[in-house]
């Protein structure tokens, strides 16, 4: 069943809330404060449905004093109901809301001409063309019909539910990745903690975990429901309740539920604006359901279009095309779209140049800005929240670019020249000092952090072309090197290191470092000498020379002898050396059938 989000908009006492109790029978004016004042001060949700559709009402409040309310619920709308007293006209809400409407992308709109019992029909056709006329100023909202009401006379709300069941839900970029702003939170008795919200993507299960980016914490789904009715699974677009496991007081309006990895938080985030806006000034920023207090920094301006950085007091987690709203002293005064989510140490010439190609959505040339810029790589794993796009759909715009390396297993992008380049100096600095060093691209990957398996194994093989390595198996040595020598030799100087290290060796991953050769390779040399019986592991990463372990030994037993026992504390003052090494040496000694454990001792039996 297809599911529509549709919203009012217009001046306070105008008669949205009438007009859905009309459509529906649903009265939204729960709130005692609401009843008595003959207002809706909240938002309210109720819903209509045929055999084919379900239809989402999120009614708003008109008040001027209210206008972050009616923001909090139009960013979700698929379609708006515009309802305009035909004895008032266009009032000053009527206009701001429909501001609202044209900066969140809320482009259709069913005009509701209301109270039409007190009018004639000149009056009301004037109304009508009146909206109509000021409805053009903003090019990208469209009515798409009209309807004259009165709640004395029920035709024209006959006629407005059945047109309404005609309406298609916006196509929406389809994402499997959940987004979800909180938009109320209350508790019932017997149930706990539920939110509302509308789901943007993705998809809600019963029973599953779903992460709040805010609180960075998950919370498991105890039940859900659409339009009252329980549901295993919720998909979007569609208003969804959710019973949490959670407090009722660490949850709040504007918060995000996502799935774990896909949403980080910043301080700030970089916008295309439209409207009048100083430099540094400090405005309220409306996203979703969410409000918080920012400072707008402009970094260029053309006309009524500007680029601004956004400065929040605390992280906030938005996504790339996000309609967004400004406020300054409670009024609307522009609005636009997020560009560039994450904070990026770009200089402001390459920012805006940026900025110029994410507003146009010229993804190849946003690629060519990032990878060029981010020497040494710049991930997609965050494609959704940057740029609104799959991992699939990003790497088909990544195999594109020209001088640029894309790892699609760790999907990353990687300036050609620059990364390698690096890399290849590394590995020229690794065998000038070592002739015997033996490297793998996994070994590699572990010096540099940025490089992954997939660069480091491309750039080895390049150095064979260049005929600075050579290549056995999957180990790479120096070119003109013998790699049984190496690894004979290898076996010695890992002897030689142990040896010296007494009873306080360096670990085996360390030695390996050392001597700039490839994890697997030294521990196959560390295997052979095991066999070979010249060292013995004590523990998973402590190997002793067998002439170090006996003297070793000789000692404890000694100890033993003298003292009647040994532990920590006294082999710490006998030998000096590191909790890790005597707790591995005392259960050394449990191996031999004379000496047992007693406590924290060991004593002969």
């Amino acid at each position: 069943m297809n599911s529509l989000i549709i919203g009012t908009a217009g001046h306070i006492d105008h008669g949205k809330t009438a007009l859905i109790k009309a459509l529906n029978g649903f009265e939204g004016d729960q709130n005692p404060n609401e009843k008595v004042r003959k207002i809706t001060i909240d938002l309210s949700f109720s819903h209509l449905q045929n055999k084919n559709k379900n239809i989402a009402f999120i009614d708003v409040p008109g008040h001027e004093n209210l206008v972050k309310t009616m923001i909090s619920g139009a960013y979700a709308f698929d379609a708006t109901l515009l309802v305009v007293a035909s004895d008032d006209g266009i009032m000053p809400q009527t206009k701001e809301h429909l501001q609202i409407l044209s900066i969140l992308g809320v482009s259709r709109i069913v005009l509701c001409i209301t109270k039409c019992d007190l009018t004639d029909t000149v009056r009301q056709k004037y109304v009508e063309n009146e909206v109509r006329n000021f409805v053009k100023n903003f090019k990208n909202l469209t009515i798409l019909k009209s309807f004259f009401i009165s709640i004395k006379d029920l035709s024209g709300v006959s006629g407005l539910r059945e047109f309404l069941f005609t309406i298609e839900p916006i196509k929406r970029v389809d994402s499997e990745i959940l987004h979800y702003y909180i938009d109320r939170v209350f508790s019932l008795k017997g149930f706990g903690t539920i939110v509302t919200g509308s789901l943007i993507s993705g998809i809600l299960r019963k029973n599953e975990k779903i992460y709040n980016c805010d609180l960075d914490k998950s919370f498991i789904v105890k039940n859900l429901q659409i339009h009252d009715e329980n549901v295993e699974i919720a998909s979007s677009p569609n208003r969804v309740a959710i019973n949490l496991d959670a407090k009722t007081s660490e949850l709040e309006k504007g918060q995000i539920f996502s799935k774990k990895g896909f949403f980080r938080g910043f301080n700030e985030c970089d916008c295309v604006f439209y409207g009048e806006i100083s430099h540094k000034q400090n405005v309220i920023f409306c996203v979703g359901s969410r409000q918080i207090a920012a400072t707008a920094l402009i970094l260029s301006e053309n006309g009524n279009e500007k680029f601004i950085t956004f400065k929040f007091e605390k992280e906030i987690f938005v996504k790339f095309n996000e309609h967004f709203v400004v406020l300054a002293s409670s009024r609307v005064i522009g609005g636009g779209d997020i560009l560039n989510p994450v904070t990026e140490p770009l200089k402001k010439s390459q920012k805006i140049a940026l900025l110029c190609e994410l507003k146009d959505k010229n993804f190849i040339k946003v690629f060519e800005i990032l990878s060029s810029s981010h020497k040494h790589g710049f991930g997609l794993i965050s494609s959704f929240q940057r740029f609104d796009m799959t991992h699939e759909n990003a790497l088909k715009i990544a195999r594109n670019l020209k001088n640029a390396i894309t790892d699609e297993s760790s999907l990353c992008i990687y300036d050609k020249s620059a990364a390698v380049g690096d890399l290849k100096d590394f590995i020229n600095f690794i065998v000038s000092k070592n002739d015997r060093a033996v490297i793998s691209a996994q070994s590699l990957a572990l010096k540099i952090s940025w490089a992954s398996p997939f660069l480091c194994d491309l750039t080895l093989n390049e150095l064979i072309k260049d005929k600075i390595l050579q290549k056995n198996g999957n180990l790479f040595i120096k070119f003109g090197a013998d790699f049984d020598e190496i690894t004979q030799s290898l076996e010695n100087k890992i002897f030689e290191i142990l040896s010296c290290g007494g009873i306080a060796p360096i670990a085996p991953y360390n030695i390996y470092d050392e001597l700039e050769i490839d994890r697997t390779c030294g521990d196959n040399a560390m295997k052979k000498l095991t066999k070979a019986g010249k060292i013995v592991r004590i523990t998973h990463n402590v190997f002793l020379t067998d002439q170090n372990l006996q003297k070793l030994i000789k000692k404890m037993r000694s100890i033993i002898a003298s003292r009647g026992f040994v532990n920590v504390s006294v082999l710490k003052d006998e030998l000096g050396i590191s909790r890790k090494f005597l707790i591995a040496y005392l259960e050394y000694l449990d191996l031999f059938d004379d000496i047992k454990k007693d406590g924290n001792n060991r004593i002969f039996k």
